[in-house]
């Protein structure tokens, strides 16, 4: 669902706040594959086009006249899949489906089918591609609210809800995924680590990460990273995993291990750290001991320089 912020004041100023489209039913508007239960799922060769039908459900006592149009796929930074905005450039499934129509109208309480045609450009490299088709909805004026001053806000909003297309391009499948440096940080009582992947492929992968830590001083545990639900080839994510209930003292080896179509792999790093007045201690103490030791050191060798002063005097007397 989409909000659309309108700021209503001597000069007009609209403000738009995109978000992903929901491929869901939510009770009023639908959209789903005419033959298949969830998603479009379609196979073809470079050059090679499939015609396909979607249907389109109003559930509501009106009809209703929706912008209908074909986006890319996009894996989130967090793991989720979400179907682009409407302005973003498409250069996959978005830009390779044709439909008969940029608007429709769904009688009440009625379905309505949306044919379209899929066609693969000759020479395109193989793989896994993602997209969908959008159903949006016209603004719904919402109620305008005045702040201080002059100016007021309007919240429209924009239903917008779309079905995935899967397509795989016939082809050699390629399951590779690349992985950075497995890192750490610690706020408060909890450690947060890091590990960026990256789809190198050209399959959809959906990766399941391990973490251990094993430890000379404090603890032995083992954790899970969060489960991206997919990730797009040539998609780019971090997934993370936070350790809680610290010991005072940390000293050991965190250990990642990442399991996908592409194999598995394991990256560690170190895991020390120390309270910082212990580090303070462990600073000062052996500089208040080499001072201690050197105002000894100093007291007595004047000590010993003022018995010899005296001692020649005692002889020259």
């Amino acid at each position: 669902m989409l909000l659309a912020a309108a700021l209503l004041a001597p000069v007009g100023l609209a403000l738009a706040m995109p978000q992903s489209a929901q491929a869901i039913d939510d009770g009023t508007l639908g959209i789903r594959p005419q033959l298949e239960s969830d998603f479009f799922h379609i196979v073809l060769a470079p050059g090679a086009a499939i015609d396909a039908t979607a249907i389109v459900s109003n559930y509501t006592d009106a009809a209703v006249t929706l912008l209908n149009y074909a986006v890319d796929g996009q894996s989130t930074p967090q793991g989720a899949f979400a179907l682009a905005a409407q302005a973003d450039t498409r250069a996959g499934v978005g830009a390779w489906v044709a439909l008969d129509a940029e608007e429709i109208t769904v009688p009440a309480n009625s379905d309505l089918a949306v044919p379209f045609r899929l066609t693969v450009p000759v020479g395109t490299t193989p793989g896994d591609y993602a997209g969908g088709l959008i159903i949006q909805s016209p603004p719904v004026q919402g109620e305008t609210t005045t702040g201080n001053g002059d100016a007021a806000l309007r919240l429209d909003v924009i239903q917008r809800q779309g079905v995935r297309i899967y397509l795989t391009v016939d082809g050699t499948a390629s399951a590779t995924l690349a992985h950075g440096d497995l890192s750490w940080e610690r706020s408060g009582d909890s450690i947060t680590f890091a590990l960026p992947i990256t789809n190198t492929g050209n399959t959809i992968l959906f990766p399941v990460t391990e973490l251990s830590i094993d430890s000379a001083i404090g603890v032995n545990d083992s954790l899970s990273f969060n489960t991206p639900e997919s990730i797009l080839p040539g998609a780019t994510l971090t997934l993370r995993a936070v350790l809680t209930e610290l010991p005072l003292i940390q000293a050991g080896t965190a250990r990642a291990t990442l399991q996908s179509d592409a194999g598995a792999e394991t990256v560690s790093t170190s895991l020390v750290y120390l309270p910082w007045w212990i580090i303070a201690v462990a600073v000062l103490v052996p500089l208040l001991l080499a001072f201690a030791s050197w105002r000894t050191t100093r007291f007595i060798r004047r000590a010993r320089q003022a018995i010899a002063q005296v001692a020649r005097a005692e002889q020259g007397a």
